[in-house]
């Protein structure tokens, strides 16, 4: 979600874009909070997946699931501070693979993270301002399936801070914003179930065992520029840097670092670009176009959480707008790059040619 007020392309930038690095979903969206007035928005989106591993026995398995998330934010000025509080869904690890070592190892996965963010910002003078903010990410009780068994996560919720600033000159639709937020360890606890592969190692098939996990999400720092370019005309782009190469989940079992039955994530750093523009058709339709790109790790990973080498994505949106209530409507289609995974004891898992697409609405209103 980037700075773009003239369509619903921003509805849609950050969902899907993220697999390649780590389980974001979704950034952190701050454009309400340049709204004039009071300003509140609801959105929901759907992503519909193609994304399949194909194993072993060369079927091809649905790996990426379908899924759906809705967002609000809600801000008011007081004086010279602006007020903000939003929801969205920051994360997710949502994988249905096959756990079948003779065809997809790929785990089956239901994981999801919430994000509720409270800002301020300050305006220093018509041109400068400056924001922060507390988030809670909340953890949703969820499970982890893989060749080793089943982990079932209990919920837990974590605090973290978000700090930026932003110069606007307002005459010509100008404004560059710099976010930065730290990365944040969070401990949750839960139950290991041992599938009948564990034998090997001493561990019976169905015993169960205490869980401990560490979920780590990463120091990201985000740019995000909007100018007009001519008349009704809007050009936008962002640069979103994370650094998920020290933010891994650990999946712990009876808290012993090396135990057999132990499972974790292997992401890299990542850096997402991207460039759009938006235009204003007349005064109740604008609409806008956009391309974004994520950057992979390598075409080669030896982690079962991994599904594709980077993406690619195409956005286009149209807003409706009537006194002052506000529709939009987008899509992106994104394309992720090609990955075999092949983890030391299984065979080889591959992904290509493979896609992702995502459809919303937004509805918002001044006052």
């Amino acid at each position: 979600m980037r700075i773009i007020t003239m369509s619903a392309a921003g509805l849609l930038l950050s969902g899907s874009l993220a697999l390649a690095g780590g389980f974001e979903l979704q950034a952190l969206d701050t454009s309400a909070m340049y709204e004039n007035g009071g300003f509140a928005s609801f959105s929901t989106a759907k992503l519909s997946s193609n994304l399949n591993g194909v194993g072993a026995d060369k079927v091809k398995v649905k790996t990426l699931k379908d899924q759906n998330w809705n967002n609000f934010a809600l801000k008011f000025p007081v004086g010279n501070l602006d007020l903000g509080i939003s929801k969205y869904r920051s994360g997710a690890i949502q994988m249905s693979g096959g756990n079948n070592p003779a065809g997809s190892s790929a785990p089956k996965a239901d994981i999801e993270l919430d994000t509720l963010a409270f800002l301020a910002k300050y305006n220093l003078d018509q041109n400068w301002s400056v924001m922060g903010g507390v988030t809670q990410t909340s953890l949703g009780t969820g499970n982890i399936t893989t060749l080793k068994g089943s982990y079932d996560v209990k919920s837990q919720s974590q605090n973290n801070y978000v700090f930026g600033a932003a110069y606007s000159k307002p005459e010509i639709a100008l404004r560059v914003e710099v976010l930065y937020q730290p990365g944040m360890k969070m401990k949750a606890n839960g139950t290991y179930s041992a599938s009948s592969a564990m034998a090997a190692v001493g561990i019976a098939a169905g015993a169960t065992r205490d869980l401990n996990v560490t979920l780590k999400t990463p120091e990201t720092v985000t740019l995000n520029f909007q100018t007009g370019i001519a008349k009704d005309t809007l050009l936008t782009a962002s640069i979103h840097r994370a650094k998920w190469g020290s933010a891994q989940i650990l999946a712990e079992v009876d808290n012993i670092p090396l135990n057999a039955a132990n499972v974790s994530s292997a992401f890299t750093d990542t850096t997402k670009y991207s460039i759009g523009i938006g235009r204003k058709f007349s005064d109740v339709l604008s609409g806008s176009v956009s391309y974004s790109q994520e950057d992979g790790s390598g075409s080669r990973s030896e982690s079962l959480f991994s599904m594709s080498n980077g993406s690619k994505a195409i956005s286009a949106g149209i807003k409706y707008s009537l006194d002052n209530i506000d529709i939009a409507l987008g899509v992106s289609h994104t394309m992720f790059g090609d990955l075999k995974v092949k983890d030391p004891a299984l065979p080889e898992l591959t992904y290509s040619n493979n896609s992702a697409t995502t459809m919303g609405i937004k509805i918002s209103t001044r006052f």
